[in-house]
């Protein structure tokens, strides 16, 4: 009777802390069912500043931790051969931490990143030497700083700027560059 007992307190157990993933919070004084607390919100979010003006992509990925704080990683890739923007492909892990933040499901307002860069592409300075398209493959890190606004719906519009210093890997690999843009995308 007793191993009966303690296998149903072990079940029983084991479904109310898996029944923990949904809950139901009181924002603005009215009843918000079915969100999910802090620590297990994914976003996706595209920049539609740089797909709009140069064709392109950058695709961003982000876990929510906790209230005050996420990490991510980007993906650039820019298909076309142009000489107003460098780099053809990059990877960017990030961390943020989120300020100013008094919604009971965080992670959003003014927030300040860290992040590190690995990138390739074809040298800027193209006009001052003759040796023609060098490619290149560098490290970066840079801060940067934005505001993320979410609405009800679990929408995203962010807005951010920022930049860094190569590590100085290549020659023909620039000294600093910009990182930020325009992202809407999806908490979910």
């Amino acid at each position: 009777m007793k191993k009966l007992a303690l296998a149903f307190a072990f079940l029983f157990s084991i479904t109310v802390f898996s029944q923990g993933i949904r809950g139901s919070y009181r924002i603005n004084n009215t009843q918000q069912q079915n969100y999910r607390t802090p620590s297990q919100l994914n976003e996706i979010k595209i920049d539609g500043a740089k797909l709009a003006i140069g064709g392109i992509l950058e695709a961003s990925y982000e876990f929510v931790g906790n209230n005050s704080s996420g990490y991510g990683i980007s993906v650039l890739v820019n298909p076309r051969e142009s000489d107003a923007y460098f780099e053809k492909f990059s990877i960017t892990p990030f961390y943020r931490m989120y300020f100013l933040n008094r919604q009971d499901y965080g992670a959003k307002g003014l927030f300040i990143e860290g992040f590190s860069k690995f990138s390739f592409g074809t040298d800027d300075n193209y006009y001052y030497d003759n040796y023609g398209d060098d490619e290149y493959f560098d490290t970066a890190l840079g801060l940067s700083i934005g505001k993320k606004w979410v609405n009800n719906n679990g929408f995203i519009l962010e807005i951010f700027a920022g930049g860094g210093r190569t590590l100085g890997m290549s020659e023909a690999s620039p000294e600093g560059f910009f990182r930020g843009g325009i992202f809407i995308g999806k908490r979910f």
